[in-house]
């Protein structure tokens, strides 16, 4: 009988070892060679940065023309009114509400009749408005995604030159936001077209550039860029926005407490042509049935306007506006009522 046929059972662990003993090591320098020479290794590195990103959980810094929001709901110049004027809205479903306004007795425009509508859910935004003379207005919000939205602003009137359509496209990120906007776009290529990029650095700092093309016809185009940087915290807000051709903008907002804000904004201009600066401070108190709102610049200007709560669905308004430095003076008086 020959022995040598039948394998032995330690020869068997032997060979059952070698197949599952693993490969022989790769030399570290030929794997170090392999990751930094392949196909994949920019696309590792991008990961890598946007873990790093995404680590320092940098906030949101909104939208670019939100840049002097804050300051600017502490002043009244888009509040100011002459005359009399009483607005009148009714909801007629949770989604649609109409509105009336009427507006009598003004120094510097014509009696005028306004009818609104407002139609919104979770997705959408629709707004249009008709004037005494004919004038549409419209505009149109809506979320393409969780962080895209397209925006339309239309106004048609009876003197072309002050028709205007604008489109606009919004892309909020984690820690970044994009705006393109086109004004009064052709097939020609003219326009104004306005593409804006906002940064967050820190949890506090954020930076952006804004770029503005103006071709108002074929032959003819124009470019400024501008810059922006934005320090915000809890309580206050700083803003510079240097927009090129000379002109600067600097603006700061401070909460004392829940019911007062204040604010105050810088406005140069040095050009070969003029050099001048307007400095506008304001101030808005919230108190339990009424928001008051206060407002003086360098230019001689001192405004006020009260907004006070009769009862639910009942508001009294007052404006007054007084130019020292012209001699002129604005009154008005008017009243919101909600149904």
């Amino acid at each position: 009988m020959d022995t040598r046929a039948i394998p032995t059972v330690a020869a068997a662990d032997a060979a059952a070892a070698a197949q599952l003993a693993p490969p022989p090591a790769i030399p570290k320098d030929y794997e170090d060679h392999e990751t930094h020479s392949g196909a994949w290794w920019p696309s590792s590195l991008w990961q890598e940065l946007q873990a790093k990103r995404r680590s320092l959980d940098l906030p949101c810094p909104g939208a670019f023309e939100h840049l002097h929001k804050e300051v600017k709901g502490t002043f009244l110049t888009a509040h100011l009114f002459d005359g009399a004027r009483a607005d009148i809205t009714k909801m007629l479903s949770p989604n649609f509400q109409v509105s009336h306004t009427f507006s009598l007795g003004s120094t510097a425009l014509p009696s005028s009749y306004m009818f609104n509508s407002v139609f919104m859910n979770e997705k959408s935004f629709l707004q249009g408005t008709l004037e005494m003379d004919g004038s549409v207005q419209a505009r149109m919000h809506h979320a393409l995604s969780k962080a895209l939205t397209l925006k339309c602003n239309a106004q048609l009137t009876a003197k072309e030159e002050q028709c205007m359509f604008q489109g606009e496209l919004d892309y909020q990120g984690d820690d970044y936001s994009v705006n393109f906007k086109s004004i009064n776009p052709w097939i020609e290529g003219t326009g104004v077209f306005i593409g804006s990029y906002l940064q967050s650095i820190t949890k506090r700092l954020s930076l952006g550039a804004e770029c503005i093309a103006q071709k108002p016809t074929v032959d003819m185009e124009q470019t400024q860029m501008a810059l922006v940087a934005r320090l915000k915290d809890a309580d206050s807000v700083a803003t510079v926005h240097l927009q090129g051709m000379g002109v600067a903008q600097a603006s700061y907002y401070q909460r004392i407490n829940e019911k007062v804000e204040v604010g105050a904004e810088l406005q140069m201009a040095a050009t070969k042509s003029r050099r001048e600066a307007i400095c506008t401070v304001g101030a808005k108190f919230d108190f339990h049935q009424a928001t008051l709102r206060t407002q003086m610049d360098t230019t001689g200007r001192v405004s006020m306007l009260l907004e006070e709560k009769i009862f639910p669905g009942f508001t009294f308004t007052v404006s007054g506006d007084l130019d020292h430095m012209k001699g002129e003076s604005k009154f008005g008086v008017g009243f919101m009522l909600e149904g």
